[in-house]
C-alpha cells in the first residue's frame, strides 16, 4: 500500500476494494424474503416489483447472491473512482475513492446481504457519472437520458429512494443544460414507471397499481425507524464518516475556486446527493439497507479531505477507518 494515501495508485486501490468487498459479502447473512402476496394491492399488483424479484433470488440462491453482491461492489467502486479520475476532482492523481467506497459500504452495512440496496447504489453511481458527463459544450441528450433512466429505476428497487428524483432538476441547473435536454431527461425518468405500469396492466392488474404500491410504502410506518433499528457500532461509524464528509465539504468551500468549473459543479452535485441520501434514512419507507446509498457520494467527497491534510495524519486517519470497517464486519 502506498504510504502517500493522497496519491494512491490503481493497483493497491483495487486490491483493497476486492478484499473489502469479499469480506463484506462473506461475513453477511441472508435476510428472509418479504411476503408480497398480502395487503391491499395483492389483487391489483400481480407483477412482482424488481425489489421483490431480487429479494426472492437472494433468499433462494445465497451463494450466487454473494458473488453478485461482490461484483456489484467492485463495479460501483470502480465507477465511482473513474468519475473522480476522469474529471481530476482533487487536482492530484489518486484512486482513493475506489477503496473508500467499499470501506464505507462495508462499514455501514447492517450485517446482511441486500441485492436491492447494492443494485440501487450501483444505479445511483451510474446516474451521477452520466450527469457529470452531460456537462459539455454541446448537447448531452444521451448522458442525460441514461442518467435519468437509472434514477427512475431507483424507487422501484428501494422505495425510500424516491426523494432522489430531485437530483434531476439539480443536475439540469448545475450542469447548465437546455430546456430540450431537460425534456429528454424527464422522459428518461418516467420511462421505468411507465414500463412497469404497462407490464402490470398487461398481466391483468391495474395500470397505476405499481405507483399506488409505491405511495403505500411511504405511509407504512413512522419516520426514523431505520436509524433506531441500526446497531450502535454502525451508527457510530456512520456518524464518523458523515463528520469526515462535513470536514471535506468545509475544505471544498474554503478552496473551491482552485478547481475548474466542471469539477466544482460535480462536487456541488455530490454534496446535494449526500444530503438527499442521508434524508432517505429518515423517511417512513426506509429500511436498514438504505444506508448503502450514502457510500457513493461519501466516497467522492472524502478524498478531498485526504489530499488537503498532511501525509502522516491522512495515513493514520485512513488506517483507523479501515480498522473500524474490518472490526465492524468481523463482529457481525
Amino acid at each position: 500500500m502506498n504510504l502517500n494515501i493522497a496519491r494512491q495508485p490503481l493497483v493497491p486501490a483495487f486490491v483493497t476494494l476486492v478484499a473489502l468487498a469479499a469480506l463484506t459479502m462473506w461475513s453477511a447473512g441472508i435476510p428472509a424474503a418479504p411476503d408480497s402476496g398480502s395487503g391491499a394491492f395483492s389483487g391489483t399488483l400481480p407483477l412482482l416489483s424488481p425489489a421483490e424479484w431480487l429479494m426472492r433470488f437472494q433468499t433462494a440462491c445465497p451463494g450466487w447472491s454473494r458473488w453478485i453482491g461482490t461484483l456489484l461492489l467492485l463495479f460501483t467502486g470502480m465507477s465511482t473512482g473513474r468519475l473522480t479520475v476522469r474529471y481530476n476532482l482533487y487536482s492530484v492523481g489518486t484512486c482513493l475513492a475506489i477503496p473508500l467506497y467499499a470501506a464505507i459500504a462495508g462499514g455501514v452495512s447492517a450485517g446482511f446481504i441486500s441485492l436491492p440496496a447494492l443494485a440501487a447504489s450501483a444505479l445511483l453511481a451510474l446516474a451521477a457519472k452520466n450527469y457529470g458527463r452531460s456537462f459539455c459544450n454541446g448537447y448531452g441528450f444521451d448522458s442525460l437520458f441514461r442518467a435519468s433512466l437509472y434514477l427512475g429505476c431507483l424507487p422501484f428497487i428501494i422505495a425510500a429512494s424516491l426523494p432522489l428524483v430531485v437530483m434531476l432538476p439539480l443536475a439540469v441547473t448545475l450542469f447548465r443544460r437546455t430546456l430540450r435536454e431537460a425534456a429528454v431527461a424527464v422522459a428518461g425518468l418516467l420511462l421505468p414507471a411507465f414500463t412497469l405500469c404497462y407490464l402490470n396492466w398487461g398481466v391483468g392488474g391495474e395500470f397505476a397499481a405499481p405507483l399506488a404500491h409505491l405511495a403505500e410504502a411511504w405511509m407504512s410506518g413512522p419516520a426514523l425507524t431505520t436509524l433506531l433499528a441500526l446497531p450502535i457500532r454502525n451508527l457510530v461509524l456512520l456518524g464518523g464518516i458523515l463528520l469526515l464528509d462535513l470536514i471535506a465539504i468545509l475544505y471544498f468551500f474554503s478552496d473551491s475556486y482552485a478547481l475548474g468549473t466542471k469539477p466544482r459543479s460535480i462536487f456541488l452535485f455530490q454534496i446535494f446527493q449526500l444530503l438527499l441520501t442521508v434524508a432517505t434514512l429518515c423517511n417512513p419507507a426506509a429500511t436498514p439497507d438504505v444506508i448503502f446509498l450514502t457510500a457513493a457520494p461519501s466516497a467522492v467527497l472524502l478524498p478531498f479531505l485526504f489530499v488537503r491534510i498532511h501525509r502522516l495524519p491522512a495515513l493514520i486517519l485512513y488506517l483507523i477507518l479501515l480498522a473500524g470497517v474490518v472490526a465492524n464486519l468481523c463482529l457481525q
